[in-house]
């Protein structure tokens, strides 16, 4: 019971994007729209005001657009814009709280307040330049747009959070390049070990085939998706079970989806985009019962492809469709110039390395235990180069 205890981080592949996710937070006009109707539930003498500063809110939103405001932009902080507004929410909100009204789980008046305290919080945190690794804009929307904070690194976040501990140690089936982990974990110095450990299973179990003439490239995939399908259902017909197709977006799979012809006596599940735990509960069920050999369609990076175990034979095959790539816009690609500067990868950094950790996951779904058998499909020349080959 005496001195610090120790910290083991499991999945730690996840463990930069978590934080960086964590570090990012943003405001948005559909988010504060959803909150008018409870708003409007609010006692006479408080409705009126505020509504009028959840209209005072979104024309704060609405002043940081840039220009016609219909493309990403990156912008400087708004600190001071937020923070004036801010300071009128504190006082409607210390009005609100010495009056005689009962405050409830999710009162609408602290969700607007504390909402928009955080985020002005984070603005102040990150203005004036001093974190490079921050950076805000603006994005548009269909229903109205919003500000966003972007971290590219939160490893100095994480550096703080570790003193609590006595020893660190992360582990996972994807932590390579070790450098890249221990950069964005913040986990790099000279006390760093690092140690990578050989599968138990035999090889002899596992067949891994790739197919570099399939190409998901986004300006090839139209011609791609009859081919993908095609191969897909060929492959599983020669030995019924149940299988996997791994896909980057839920637009790719639906793409291929459609023109998918099932094996006889095959079935066909597929990953919706909001699926309820009790649908996926579903697949999962209807897959342990091996009643009939099926393909479910899902995403990497998806509920399905991390973190379930698919023992004997519930599944016996993965078909992983290209690395999925973050999408090139203003975000992502912010992150590979700040990753370009402090460490001289920045495509790797931004886009392959993340993409990469989640092809492997998908993969490896398929053997778990030393009995498993099974067939791994790689479709994608990318597959083979030597910068998605090394992660």
């Amino acid at each position: 019971q005496e001195g610090k205890p120790n910290l083991v981080i499991d999945e730690a592949h996840n463990l930069p994007s978590r934080a960086m996710d964590y570090y990012s937070p943003s405001v948005s006009i559909p988010q504060l729209e959803k909150m008018r109707d409870d708003l409007r539930e609010l006692p006479d003498r408080f409705r009126a005001d505020a509504l009028v500063l959840l209209d005072l809110c979104v024309r704060v939103v609405e002043e940081c657009r840039p220009g016609n405001g219909l493309k990403a932009a990156k912008i400087d902080p708004p600190a001071d814009l937020f923070q004036e507004q801010d300071n009128e929410l504190r006082t409607f909100l210390s009005r609100y709280l010495e009056s005689e009204t009962d405050i409830l789980a999710g009162d609408p008046v602290l969700k607007l307040c504390f909402y928009w305290s955080a985020f002005t919080e984070a603005l102040e945190f990150v203005a004036g330049g001093a974190r490079p690794e921050f950076f805000t804009t603006y994005q548009p929307g269909f229903k109205g747009g919003a500000v966003k904070i972007t971290c590219c690194d939160a490893a100095e976040m994480l550096k703080s959070a570790y003193n609590d501990y006595e020893q660190v140690v992360g582990f996972s089936a994807t932590l390579k390049p070790f450098q890249y982990y221990a950069r964005l974990s913040g986990l790099e110095g000279e006390n760093l070990k690092t140690a990578e450990f050989l599968s138990p299973f035999p090889k002899a179990n596992r067949k891994l085939l790739i197919i570099p003439q399939i190409s998901s490239k986004f300006s090839e995939r139209e011609k791609n998706f009859p081919r993908i399908a095609e191969t897909i259902s060929r492959i599983a017909a020669e030995k019924p079970g149940n299988y996997f197709a791994f896909f980057p977006s839920f637009d790719f799979l639906e793409k291929v989806f459609t023109l998918f012809k099932e094996p006889e006596g095959f079935l066909t599940m597929r990953q919706e985009r909001y699926m309820r735990p009790d649908d996926v509960e579903g697949i999962l069920t209807h897959l342990q019962s091996e009643s009939h050999p099926t393909v479910v369609f899902a995403v990497q990076g998806g509920v399905f492809s991390e973190g379930i175990d698919y023992a004997g034979r519930m599944i016996i095959g993965a078909f992983v469709v290209g690395p999925p790539l973050p999408s090139f816009d203003l975000e992502r690609e912010e992150m590979r110039a700040y990753y370009e500067k402090n460490f001289s990868a920045g495509f790797d950094y931004a886009y392959t390395f993340p993409a990469m950790a989640k092809a492997v996951q998908a993969a490896g779904r398929v053997i778990r235990s030393e009995t498993d058998k099974g067939i791994i499909v790689l479709m994608d020349d990318r597959f083979l180069q030597p910068s998605y080959h090394k992660s």
